[in-house]
């Protein structure tokens, strides 16, 4: 039986995600005495916006050699800004707003790439002093912003529903679909996976790993980017330091999702799912009436308590 079950753990790493969001679901309707599917679809909605955050940290994780990009948070705040400075409520500004913000991100992952690849920076540290530059812009551009409207595009995107679905909801999965497709039919992802497990061995078996690192980072600042846009839409602003509490998440919801912090293992569907369950862990803290500081605390014991059952060396030792 426990074979049986950590089988389904290793082949669908992202079951204990979809388990836990059930749990947490269930355990919000019974302190609210009611189990309400829109609250669900609530909070789905709000997952969907990490989860498109967390797809690109997923691709920097997977990447291996402790890949975690702590530049999201303020590519996040920065494309939130540019992209009601940019539109100021012009519908026909969208195309170029996006443009710009989608160039952006792909400029920031590219110049964590460069840090990583080229001065040999570790990941962590070449992520963090890119975020505290783009942060500097941000600073910049935030003393010469006033308050505009955004495109109702990007706001029924991120707000509108469709049959009674969020739209965001609908534009995730379409998101995910793809994001599963790149890992298993498409090339990129095989030797992305291959990289983040050993970098010597696909060298040697062909792969360009200084480019297949450079295209993670790339989608990791592009996926912030777009996460941005949607999150200023979504509550129709953008303010300084918008995106931090999407640093922890972000990464939370791969790790929780099945995706290997040592890399070389990705789970999209549990990225997704882990960003549900962290929406709706939340949610349960609040209505529970913890202070903020201690939610924090709660979600980073949780995700050390994953790291440490997730240990790829546990078995070894």
């Amino acid at each position: 039986m426990k074979i049986a079950i950590n089988n389904i753990g290793k082949d669908k790493p992202w079951i204990w995600a979809c388990l836990g969001s059930l749990i947490c679901w269930l355990i919000t309707g019974l302190v609210l005495s009611k189990l309400d599917f829109q609250s669900l679809l609530v909070n789905a909605a709000l997952a969907s916006l990490l989860a498109i955050v967390s797809f690109g940290q997923m691709y920097a994780i997977t990447s291996g050699d402790g890949g975690i990009d702590l530049s999201i948070p303020y590519v996040i705040t920065l494309s939130a800004f540019m992209s009601f400075g940019i539109i100021q409520g012009v519908e026909s500004n969208l195309i170029l707003a996006m443009a710009i913000i989608a160039a952006v991100g792909l400029l920031i992952g590219f110049l964590n790439a460069i840090s990583i690849i080229i001065f040999k920076i570790p990941p962590i540290i070449a992520t963090m002093a890119i975020g505290f530059i783009v942060n500097s812009a941000v600073l910049v551009y935030s003393s010469s912003y006033s308050s505009h409207k955004t495109s109702v595009v990007l706001t029924t995107i991120a707000n509108g529903r469709f049959l009674g679905i969020p739209i965001i909801i609908v534009f995730a999965l379409v998101l995910l679909l793809m994001i599963v497709f790149s890992f298993e039919k498409m090339s990129y992802g095989r030797a992305l996976i291959a990289v983040g497990q050993n970098r010597l061995a696909a060298f040697l078996a062909g792969i360009n790993v200084n480019k297949t690192i450079m295209i993670a980072y790339m989608i990791s600042g592009l996926l912030a980017a777009a996460g941005g846009a949607l999150i200023g839409a979504r509550i129709d602003g953008a303010f300084l330091e918008m995106g931090q509490a999407y640093m922890l998440q972000s990464v939370g919801a791969v790790v929780i999702g099945g995706t290997l912090v040592a890399g070389g293992k990705a789970s999209p569907v549990g990225a997704a799912f882990g960003a549900l369950m962290l929406m709706l862990m939340v949610t349960l803290m609040v209505i529970s009436g913890l202070p903020i500081g201690v939610q924090y605390i709660v979600e980073g014991i949780i995700l050390i308590l994953v790291l440490i059952i997730d240990n790829p060396h546990a078995d070894s030792e």
